[in-house]
């Protein structure tokens, strides 16, 4: 991503915009400023283009 994501306010929606790599912007509606801010976290966080990994498995007492 070229830029920060912008998350403003407009008629009671908030709007998350994040300008792609390729110049065109990327939006996404959300009901709450705190998904907004959730979301743009996440959008912000570099893709390593490596699939996602399993969960860890749950840790016995003891250890």
């Amino acid at each position: 991503m070229s830029q920060r994501p912008n998350v403003t306010k407009e008629n009671d929606v908030w709007v998350l915009r994040i300008e792609k790599e390729n110049g065109k912007v990327q939006e996404y509606r959300c009901a709450t400023e705190n998904q907004a801010r959730q979301l743009a976290l996440v959008m912000s966080k570099p893709d390593t283009g490596a699939p996602p990994r399993p969960p860890s498995p749950p840790r016995q007492a003891g250890q």
